[in-house]
This record gives C-alpha cells, sequence and structure tokens, in this order.
C-alpha cells in the first residue's frame, strides 16, 4: 500500500517506518495515511506490533527499542550507543529518555535493569533512539567517559 508523502512523493509506509527508526505512534500511521482499519489489518498479518497503546514497531525492530517504547520512551546513553553501532560496553541496563512530565511505566522484573534518563527538552533522533551525538553526551555523565571508537 502506497501513501502520499513529503513533497506529494508516494511512498510505502514501511519507508515512513524505517525512517522514523521503525517505531510510530497512531498519530503518526494516520499522517502518513493509514487509517485504523489498515493499522488494525497490519497488525493481525503481523506488519506491525502494538507495544502499548497508540505505539507500533515494525516486527523485526531491536528487542531494545521494542522494550524503550513499551516503558514509554526511546533508547538512550549506551542503549542508543549500541543500537546506532558504537563500539560501548554493555553495563547490563537498558537506558531510556524519557520527557521530565512523563509517567514512568512499570514493566521491568528488576527495575534496576533500566536506566532512565529524564530530560526537559528531547534530544536529536528517532522515535527508536536518540542520535549518536546525544548519547554519548549523556553517557560521559553517566557511566563517566566511555571509550570512544
Amino acid at each position: 500500500m502506497g501513501v502520499r508523502g513529503d513533497h506529494g512523493v508516494v511512498m510505502s509506509w514501511q519507508m515512513a517506518m524505517a525512517r522514523a527508526g521503525h517505531v510510530a505512534s497512531t498519530r503518526d500511521l494516520h499522517r502518513i495515511g493509514l487509517s485504523d482499519v489498515d493499522i488494525r489489518m497490519f497488525v493481525s498479518y503481523g506488519l506491525l506490533v502494538r507495544v502499548r497503546v497508540g505505539w507500533y514497531v515494525t516486527p523485526g525492530v531491536d528487542a531494545a527499542v521494542r522494550e524503550a517504547v513499551r516503558l514509554g520512551g526511546r533508547l538512550a546513553c549506551l542503549s542508543a550507543l549500541r543500537h546506532r553501532g558504537a563500539p560501548v560496553v554493555d553495563d547490563g541496563r537498558l537506558h531510556i529518555e524519557l520527557p521530565a512530565h512523563a509517567v514512568r511505566r512499570a514493566g521491568t522484573d528488576d527495575p534496576s535493569a533500566v536506566r532512565v534518563h529524564w530530560t526537559r527538552r528531547p534530544s536529536s533522533g528517532d522515535r527508536a533512539a536518540v542520535d549518536i551525538t546525544a548519547a554519548w553526551r549523556v553517557a560521559r555523565t553517566c557511566v563517566g567517559a566511555p571509550p570512544c571508537p
């Protein structure tokens, strides 16, 4: 199914999802031309996965991205660096960015397994993760200076 995108160019919904980090809100999906019926049909066919009310990912999305979205945020710090391909040590925690006004969603068996980075102003990046520059900046204050590539 093609949908009308920027500058009148017809693009597939998959391309729009890829551009957003394979994560979209219901509002994002409506904006690219999908109806509620389309969304329900795509979920039933396994083309989209509903991770929480109003939020969807593509089936092959990284498990860390899926969990970050399920918890109400996106990857930040070391988790975003790993997602973007930077050579960093895994500290065993999922690092997510949440807006300062957000309510952290329950859902992990071990709350210490998630490090929330609260922010008043969202960092640049896509729906899946902050960009690599923002991730390095936060990582330096979170865990000291991680090894640079």
